[in-house]
């Protein structure tokens, strides 16, 4: 299947003036949604790790563990959730998964022992897992086709945005006050931000108002006879497999190892982000800078991925994303200066933010939009057992010889096996 670049978005009949395409404002939506789910993301998380777990006298591994569970468990939710949000579109699931949310980091601020902390923690990534995680490499591919890989960078601004303004705002509220206080914060952020966009502009897909993807215009030219031609003209639109069919195709599996492996690595290097470079001697401050550094550096990244991917193999570009950050944990595992981890977060920010447009974007470009929600709730559970498994892993690793460095090493080989596996996956073509 090749996706025709011949398509003129937004492109006028003779005397029609362009309107704004609702497109973008699904876009901006999307990107608000996803700075609100930031709050239950792995770097996050990690910055509440050391005070919370020095409070309890809980250990990293026992603090892990119920965000790992809750990411499996959201995984195969999504085997469910990706055909409903097909359907029926996103606007009431992400509603509801904005209120819980907010509800969860409430709950965070107030709880009081170990079952409080596994039930919320559970719960919470079962919610981002299911709807956060899903929504942009769904709900974006049903609105653009030519721009698709601009669209998905720019919707993941919120997310980078998120990343960099979240653990800044943690640290800070550590340093006056608590990581209840923090917590409590977090949970209202939530609501403040995302609630509103979401009920009142989320839409299921441009046909539903009468639109066509990327906004190319109805063609109201009349015929000999008067009559008004084909009023959306062929639009040469990509063809969609199903379920079944993307199941028969052997790029599937290439990506799908190549995605799940990779995530294994990335959710370990976030999580213990912070918790690895303050004990390896780099300050609060500097840890927080490269923290905030990463995702500055990828939002201009995940554009930039996203343009390249619109005219090179998304799958070399994939390939090549996951290259950079395995060159980018090298460094990770030599870092005990502030320099370094300022370098450090230079190159892995700039992977990811590639990486991160292109996880997204190869799914649509290969399967089409058709049925994407259920295609991506199908890769779900095994992408979310290795992204569960990577904290929980890493965690394990500390615990047994006091050192994050077995883990790490091993996960430098295992992205170059990634990029293997991406550059492996070749375009499916529809019979």
């Amino acid at each position: 299947m090749k996706r025709d670049l011949s398509i003129k978005p937004e492109s006028p009949t003779a005397g029609r003036k362009r309107r704004w395409f609702y497109g973008w404002t699904i876009v901006s939506v999307i990107s608000i949604v996803q700075f609100a789910g930031g709050v239950e993301t792995n770097p996050v998380l990690g910055v509440f790790q050391n005070p919370i777990t020095s409070e309890f006298g809980w250990s990293r591994a026992a603090f892990t563990l119920p965000m790992s569970i809750g990411t499996f468990a959201g995984g195969i939710a999504a085997v469910g959730l990706g055909p409903l949000i097909d359907r029926y579109g996103s606007r009431w699931v992400m509603a509801i998964a904005v209120l819980a949310m907010g509800l969860i980091f409430i709950g965070i601020g107030a709880m009081q022992s170990y079952w409080q902390h596994f039930a919320l923690q559970m719960i919470g990534r079962t919610v981002v897992a299911s709807t956060f995680f899903l929504i942009v490499g769904v709900v974006i591919p049903k609105w653009f086709i030519v721009k698709r890989g601009r669209a998905i960078g720019v919707a993941a601004f919120g997310q980078r945005i998120g990343h960099a303004m979240f653990p800044i705002m943690i640290e800070r509220i550590l340093a006056f006050s608590s990581w209840r206080v923090a917590a409590i914060t977090m949970g209202v952020t939530v609501w403040v931000t995302a609630l509103l966009p979401t009920l009142l502009f989320m839409r299921r897909r441009p046909e539903d108002m009468g639109l066509r993807p990327d906004g190319a215009m109805p063609d109201l030219r009349t015929g000999s006879n008067g009559t008004v031609m084909d009023p959306y003209p062929a639009s040469r639109e990509e063809v969609s497999f199903g379920r079944r069919e993307a199941l028969r195709t052997p790029a599937f599996y290439f990506l799908l190892g190549a995605v799940a492996t990779q995530r294994f690595v990335a959710t370990g290097v976030n999580f213990h982000w912070f918790s690895y470079l303050t004990g390896n001697g780099v300050s609060t401050s500097g840890t927080v800078l490269s923290l905030a550094l990463a995702p500055i550096v990828g939002m201009p990244a995940a554009i930039v991925g996203g343009f390249i991917a619109e005219r090179a193999p998304a799958q070399y570009v994939l390939a090549g994303s996951y290259v950079l950050m395995s060159a980018s944990i090298g460094v990770f595992l030599i870092t005990d200066s502030t320099s370094l981890a300022i370098l450090f977060g230079f190159m892995y920010g700039s992977a990811s933010g590639i990486m991160i447009t292109n996880n997204q974007l190869i799914w649509a470009d290969f399967f089409g939009r058709g049925s994407i929600g259920a295609i991506r709730g199908l890769i779900s559970p095994l992408q979310m057992f290795t992204n569960a498994l990577g904290p929980v892993v890493a965690a394990f690793s500390y615990d047994v010889t006091g050192s994050y460095k077995l883990v790490f090493s091993i996960g430098v080989a295992v992205l170059l096996g990634s990029a293997v596996l991406a550059a492996a996956a070749k375009r499916p073509v529809h019979r």
